[in-house]
């Protein structure tokens, strides 16, 4: 993730490149910053491709049904519930 892309999804918020990256990846949780609460941000500031590129996949299907209850944009929340039941992860791969 570049300098730039992290700025716009936490500019409101007072932590490091770092700390987000390890809360994404659910690896620490900093207050009420938890994994659900990250994936959200880049769900909700980014286009599907880059919102891909940082997600990824089987994290989004893992962490779905408690993502999107965090998640404001219908029409974002309805997009990626299409996507998601459309082209599952087999569980055999």
């Amino acid at each position: 993730m570049t300098q730039n892309k992290y700025k716009q999804l936490v500019w409101d918020y007072n932590l490091s490149i770092n700390d987000f990256k390890t809360i994404l990846l659910g690896e620490k949780k900093i207050g009420s910053f938890d994994q659900d609460w990250a994936i959200s941000r880049v769900l909700e500031n980014f286009n599907y491709y880059d919102a891909m590129d940082i997600v990824p996949y089987k994290v989004l299907i893992n962490r779905w049904s408690h993502v999107k209850e965090k998640l404001f944009n219908k029409a974002i929340k309805n997009g990626y519930e299409f996507l998601l039941q459309r082209y599952p992860v087999s569980i055999a791969g």
